[in-house]
């Protein structure tokens, strides 16, 4: 397989989303405190987000892919001929078994979860994300399933940490949905997939972010102020990292709410995803330190 070829795939799979939510596994791991140490549950979990991840992906480019064609995507590798739509759906079938796979290997809890969640993802694929704020809520709850499994994998419980760090990854996979949808008006309405920016406008819905953003910019550094979890509270070390999020959220609002351009969006879009990784890092270190 050559080089373009290898690099169409990972950008199928969006390998960097997929890694990322995987990790999402092991800070919950961290957060929820029962990741001590080399833990096969969690080598499993990860995987099991990582397919989830991959073969929604896919899905996502096969189904998609008039819209992207509309929307000139040419980030997409089915868009530019470099790979065909029966590798998509076939990367996808695939990336779904072993997830499936892999759930088996955890406690029954998990892996019923895991079980119910994987036909919502080809639903929204199929079927739901042509349905307005439903399309929205599945990806936010995608943002959160990653979180709550990192905490059931091996007791079946949540701490009040998971708790409030779910609550705020659900406002940001909502807002990072609604966000995708402004650069995405124009192919949208022309093939008439109702979203929030095509029901109500470009500057209604760049509103619903900013309020969601803002919501997390108040969110996010309140453990330090609230005996939510003891490793954070009053922590020194946490404080000045998840400013750095605060701050990267405040002129993602700034400049969204000016500019609303397909440009400005999918480059606010490359900004959320890292502000999103500093956040993590934040909290991890807080925990660990």
């Amino acid at each position: 397989m050559s080089k373009v070829k290898i690099g169409a795939f990972l950008r199928l799979i969006r390998i960097e989303y997929s890694l990322f939510s995987a990790v999402g596994v092991i800070i919950a791991g961290f957060l929820a405190d029962d990741l001590i140490g080399f833990q096969w549950e969690y080598v499993f979990a990860y995987l099991v987000i990582f397919f989830c991840a991959a073969g929604s992906f896919a899905f996502n480019d096969y189904y998609d892919l008039k819209n992207d064609i509309e929307n000139s995507r040419v980030d997409r590798p089915l868009v530019t001929g470099l790979l065909s739509p029966r590798a998509s759906i076939m990367t996808g079938i695939t990336a779904f078994a072993l997830a499936i796979v892999f759930s088996v290997l955890l406690n029954t809890i998990s892996m019923v979860g895991v079980l119910a969640s994987l036909p919502i993802f080809f639903l929204y694929n199929t079927h739901l994300k042509k349905i307005i704020i439903v399309k929205n809520d599945v990806i936010a709850y995608a943002f959160v399933a990653k979180i709550l499994l990192g905490s059931l994998v091996k007791v079946g419980g949540l701490v009040p940490l998971i708790n409030y760090f779910a609550v705020m990854w659900l406002r940001v996979g909502f807002a990072f949905e609604v966000m995708l949808d402004i650069g995405d008006v124009d192919g949208d309405r022309q093939l008439g997939v109702n979203t929030l920016p095509v029901r109500f406008g470009l500057k209604r819905a760049a509103l619903v972010c900013v309020i969601l953003y803002a919501i997390i910019m108040m969110m996010d550094p309140i453990p330090f102020f609230l005996q939510i979890d003891t490793r954070l509270y009053l922590n020194y070390v946490f404080l000045p990292l998840i400013l750095i999020p605060v701050v990267s959220y405040l002129f993602v609002c700034i400049s969204l709410t000016r500019n609303q351009s397909k440009i400005n969006v999918f480059k606010l879009k490359k900004q959320v995803f890292l502000t999103m990784q500093v956040g993590c890092v934040a909290y991890l270190l807080g925990v660990l330190l």
